[in-house]
């Protein structure tokens, strides 16, 4: 069977992603920190509440003013929430990027997945941030509603930036990345499937011109 373009492009990605993530796993520590650094700037630039940001390991912790009623060893009491979001949730388009550039060949690659990973440091960012906010503003509780006094829209509008991060703008970005720096590659995928139409459609139409006949 001949191996089509797009067969041998999804080959290849699934190798290179076998190979490049536990590299990316690795270093996840490192790449981490352009994110966490942007998303705490501006959280703590935004909102009042926000005491101040840190990274550990490859997971993102904010401090904050916000009080919540907490399990403690002596019952119930009231302290600072801190959430924390994993890096990984959210940076996984990174691997996917430069999987996606080495299996198409791109011309110029390493240049374009410097560019790529750069461009997604805010994709990721928006992730952590809305995290954050989905933890503060929607789950902690009757306390933390409390404090902060936000109407009821606050939550609509926290609650659509989290699942627009998570399930559209994390997967969606590198490949739409990878769609901008391979035109000469996606014009050669639809040429392929062009041409693969066209015997298809003979086939068709001789059968019809023989059931005719």
């Amino acid at each position: 069977m001949r191996a089509t373009l797009i067969g041998r492009f999804l080959l290849l990605a699934i190798v290179w992603l076998a190979v490049l993530l536990p590299l990316w796993y690795w270093a996840a520590k490192w790449f981490a920190a352009p994110p966490i650094w942007l998303a705490g700037t501006v959280m703590k630039s935004l909102f009042s509440w926000v005491d101040g940001f840190a990274q550990e390991g490859v997971n993102a912790v904010l401090h904050t003013l916000v009080q919540v009623r907490m399990q403690g060893p002596q019952g119930a009491a009231l302290g600072e929430l801190a959430p924390e979001v994993s890096y990984p949730t959210y940076g996984y388009g990174l691997v996917l990027l430069w999987a996606m550039l080495l299996a198409s060949r791109t011309e110029r690659w390493w240049l374009k997945g410097l560019i790529g990973s750069l461009l997604l440091i805010p994709v990721q960012a928006w992730g952590i941030c809305f995290q954050w906010l989905r933890d503060v503003v929607i789950l902690s509780g009757p306390s933390g509603a409390a404090y902060l006094q936000y109407p009821r829209w606050v939550n609509d509008v926290v609650a659509y930036g989290y699942q627009f991060g998570f399930l559209m703008l994390t997967p969606v970005a590198p490949i739409m990345l990878w769609l901008m720096f391979n035109k000469r590659f996606v014009a050669a995928l639809w040429l392929e499937a062009a041409l693969d139409e066209v015997p298809e459609q003979r086939v068709q139409a001789s059968t019809v011109d023989s059931r005719k006949s």
